[in-house]
């Protein structure tokens, strides 16, 4: 099989994450944002990476992925046990389509604001060697476009932080009454999203990718780390990311 990604990219990590719970070999093909339009062409993802190709299937959208990996998984390590499923899909597109969106601009925001080499140090990781050498030069114009496309504000920065913050507060919740996992006893899609959604803005050392440190992270977003980190629900997606790597 074959994976097209934007290496920093949660949702492709998420895409990750399955294929190694699946036990699957898997070659990545990594694209700098923008150029992954042109990897993607013909194969029906509207432009949208992780794209997953299979034979003569390409299989997009980082949910779409998991389970069709999940066919392929024991029922102890379904991603969707089906006695648990409704809850386990609400909870999975709750944390893509708030949290994920919220951290993405998060990172966004404060990333694009540092020198282009800081920023290609992570974001150009496996990428093509032709990627790398022609992103410095434009990238004054892509910092533009993410801006305007991804409706980068400080206003939009703060009513997303506070969206963050009820995601990881709905998890605490979930967690407090001692269950090991969000939907009970098993590791499901819902964990798995919520910790990759959440990587963005804990910078976990076990991510797909090396991801910047603390002390490398731009002045303005450590606070923000340490904050996230420090709460119950960060501590729960950090450890999810050490026990993956196990």
């Amino acid at each position: 099989m074959r994976l097209i990604t934007i290496p920093m990219s949660h949702y492709c990590e998420k895409a990750r994450w399955g294929l190694e719970l699946a036990g699957i070999t898997y070659s990545e093909e990594a694209h700098l944002q923008v150029f992954h339009y042109w990897a993607v062409r013909g194969l029906k993802s509207k432009g949208m990476v992780p794209v997953l190709v299979d034979g003569s299937q390409a299989i997009a959208d980082s949910t779409d992925i998991l389970k069709y990996l999940d066919q392929r998984l024991a029922p102890e390590q379904k991603l969707y046990p089906p006695e648990i499923i409704a809850e386990v899909e609400a909870l999975e597109h709750f944390f893509d389509e708030g949290l994920g969106i919220e951290s993405r601009r998060w990172v966004y925001f404060h990333w694009l604001k540092v020198p282009s080499k800081e920023v290609l140090r992570t974001a150009a990781q496996m990428t093509p060697y032709w990627q790398r050498a022609l992103a410095p030069f434009i990238f004054p114009v892509f910092r533009i476009y993410l801006s305007r496309h991804l409706k980068i504000s400080k206003q939009n920065i703060v009513a997303g932080r506070a969206i963050i913050e009820q995601a990881f507060d709905r998890v605490e919740k979930l967690l407090s009454d001692g269950r090991p996992f969000l939907c009970g006893a098993q590791f499901t899609a819902a964990d798995l999203a919520f910790a990759s959604m959440a990587a963005a803005i804990l910078l976990p050392p076990e991510y797909g990718i090396r991801l910047p440190t603390l002390e490398e992270a731009p002045a303005d977003a450590r606070a923000d780390v340490e904050k996230f980190r420090a709460h119950s629900a960060g501590q729960y997606a950090l450890r999810l990311f050490k026990d993956r790597v196990q």
